[in-house]
């Protein structure tokens, strides 16, 4: 998931556009993929969305926190007509995710929705014309299941094509409903695939290895008119956005969510040192030396001609540019911690 956009439109951002919140309480738990599991919460009266659209959920008074705080970014895997709200992730190690799977039935949670679908937004296109054609890597599958299934049950006549790649069926969440979505809907078409088939303990007759151009032109005839959606991880988005760049799609047809870590719908920010502000205080310092000792020594190699004399105002100025330029460069690292630091 883009966190940078969604710390944008929500926390820097979350004053700049209009957003509803509700208290909703878990209704259930449950494992849709190995490693993965799905949280129902009841959905509140006046809770409106665009299928694949995100909110943002902050945990009440947990047993426990960290630094990155209560509140996680998630996109909903319902479709608008679901009577319930649900979020899936990986499973893991983190102090939210221990609190989530801790939680009792009938403990609420905040959740925040943005009202209205801002500009560039994960949510399929309006025009029916064009083929919506999804490339999504195991953990991006949820907001695009919420759109396949939202399309599905209002009947909409949009062309879809779902690239999906996992490393086994044991990991693909929502699978099984993909494919009963494909049984009932004519215009979806869901090409799953998988790069490690060999490893599975259920067995997969169906397409093995990475989404390509070949297995792409296998079932698209014009490659450039559809809109295209990349879901997963940033090392799989970015062969996608590059793979289509090559095949000559226009980039404004291209929309893209980075799902980091192994999280399967939940902002993972790179850890960093307890003490980060301590590191980048000690680059600064560190810039500064070099630049004192370089300038020394240059000034010393050509101390002769003079050009770096201390009576030349140019020595002057270039001390000048560089004592300018430096807490700039500080001013960046400093922004860097911070924004890890939420």
């Amino acid at each position: 998931m883009n966190h940078e956009k969604y710390i944008h439109m929500h926390g820097g951002g979350m004053s700049s556009m209009k957003k509803a919140s509700f208290k909703v309480a878990l209704k259930g738990k449950k494992q849709i993929a190995e490693g993965t599991s799905a949280f129902i919460f009841e959905k509140p009266q006046g809770f409106q969305f665009k299928a694949g659209q995100h909110i943002r959920m902050t945990l009440i008074n947990p047993p426990e926190t960290d630094s990155r705080g209560n509140s996680r970014f998630f996109s909903l895997a319902n479709s608008t007509q679901d009577t319930e709200l649900v979020i899936a992730m990986r499973m893991g190690p983190s102090t939210f995710k221990k609190s989530l799977e801790r939680m009792q039935i009938g403990e609420k949670v905040l959740i925040q929705v943005l009202l209205g679908v801002p500009h560039g937004a994960f949510a399929l296109h309006d025009d029916t014309s064009k083929p919506a054609i999804f490339l999504v890597g195991g953990i991006g599958i949820v907001p695009v299941f919420s759109m396949i299934k939202d399309a599905t049950e209002k009947r909409l006549s949009h062309k879809m094509f779902l690239f999906y790649s996992n490393r086994r069926p044991e990991d693909a969440p929502y699978l099984a409903e993909l494919q009963d979505l494909a049984k009932q809907n004519p215009n979806f078409t869901l090409i799953a695939t998988m790069t490690e088939a060999e490893k599975s303990t259920k067995g997969w007759q169906g397409k093995t290895g990475f989404i390509n151009k070949t297995l792409l032109t296998q079932y698209v005839n014009d490659l450039k008119s559809p809109i295209y959606y990349v879901a997963g991880l940033p090392e799989m988005t970015s062969a996608m956005k590059k793979m289509l760049a090559d095949l000559g799609v226009n980039e404004g047809n291209i929309n893209a969510e980075e799902f980091t870590g192994f999280n399967l719908n939940e902002i993972e920010i790179k850890s960093v040192p307890s003490h980060p502000w301590k590191k980048h205080v000690l680059i600064g310092v560190v810039i500064i030396v070099i630049v004192a000792v370089g300038i020394a020594h240059v000034s010393a190699a050509f101390s002769l001609s003079g050009v770096f004399s201390l009576k030349n105002p140019l020595f002057y100025l270039m001390i000048g540019v560089m004592l300018i330029v430096t807490p700039f460069k500080l001013k960046h690292l400093l922004k860097i911690y911070k924004f890890r630091g939420k």
